[in-house]
């Protein structure tokens, strides 16, 4: 108590302690997030604060000139190496926020070859809240720059999206086309907002194509005699065709099963309703390189259901001959 009134040691303990209690908390936040949503932005800022926090222990811990004396260049490195994965991590969870240039927010002609824009094609997106509370219109969609993209009218795509799609089929969007939900979805945001994000997103990357054959087959999904044989399914094929195939070929049961026996907590997967359920199984997979896994267990269970129908057939056969 005397050492702690004359030196201020207890002062100097409490601060440590609180700086501690604080870097781990950074530390635990960063997993919470990493472990939410995976991705390569929230990994490289948890090895970045985790190597921080690390370092700056160390180099409290022990005789710092030493230490410096000791790693000499290598500190530097280390130090630089924290420094470029924080302004990673930083650019990454804020670059799908920051406000479009000029080019980019300016108005934009829907354009078509050998046609004109759809009449009564509206001139700006739904207006949705600003930060002053009055409506702004969002901004208009830039017209396809390929060639082979110019002929589809994306106004009419987006009005589908907008118009026809709820959230559960604008998700589904999402993870046909593989649009990450770092680069379209922000706080706060509407269904309206993230439609228009999402179709703006694909048209940006040159996937004007894919996208109205993707809203096509969710308005109007395709039947089980046209999806692809599950022989011919792999890793690298569309995700449409897995997610279309789990859905038409596997009842809940059965997914619940193969969950399970791939080490997944059925329960812990977002989603309410079969299709949610399996489009979060799926994303799972795909962002652990696990997919030829399910495939072989999908694999597995149509073999011992052609050998369960082959037996029962024999089984039968000497009943009817007689």
């Amino acid at each position: 108590m005397f050492d702690c009134l004359i030196g201020g040691g207890c002062y100097n303990l409490r601060t440590m302690t609180a700086l501690l209690l604080f870097k781990l908390i950074v530390v635990v936040l960063f997993l919470l997030m990493f472990l939410r949503r995976p991705s390569l932005a929230w990994g490289v800022g948890l090895v970045t604060v985790t190597t921080a926090v690390l370092l700056d222990t160390i180099m409290g811990t022990f005789d710092r000139a030493a230490l410096l004396a000791e790693l000499g260049f290598f500190f530097y490195f280390i130090a630089g190496a924290i420094i470029g994965g924080g302004i990673f991590w930083l650019l990454a969870v804020l670059w799908p926020h920051l406000p479009k240039t000029a080019a980019a927010t300016a108005p934009a002609v829907v354009a078509q070859i050998g046609a004109v824009p759809a009449a009564g094609a509206a001139e700006s997106g739904p207006a949705v809240p600003s930060a002053n509370g009055q409506p702004e219109p969002l901004p208009l969609l830039e017209a396809a720059t390929n060639p082979d993209e110019a002929a589809y009218d994306v106004a009419a795509l987006l009005s589908d999206v907008q118009n026809r799609f709820g959230r559960e089929d604008v998700l589904d969007l999402m993870f046909d086309l593989e649009i990450p939900e770092t680069a379209v979805v922000s706080l706060n945001q509407n269904l309206q907002t993230l439609a228009h994000e999402v179709v703006a997103y694909a048209i940006r990357n040159g996937q004007t194509a894919q996208l109205a054959l993707a809203i096509e087959r969710i308005l109007t999904p395709p039947p089980p005699e046209m999806l692809p044989r599950l022989e011919k399914l792999t890793p690298v094929s569309p995700r449409a065709s897995l997610r279309y195939y789990l859905l038409a070929h596997f009842n809940l049961e059965k997914l619940q099963q193969m969950a399970a026996r791939l080490g997944i907590d059925w329960e812990q997967l977002e989603g309410a309703e079969k299709r949610g359920k399996v489009r979060e199984l799926l994303q799972y997979l795909y962002r652990r390189n696990r997919v030829d896994e399910l495939l072989d267990l999908m694999r597995e269970g149509t073999e011992e259901t052609a050998t369960s129908a082959v037996l029962s057939t024999s089984v039968s056969s000497p009943e009817t001959s007689t």
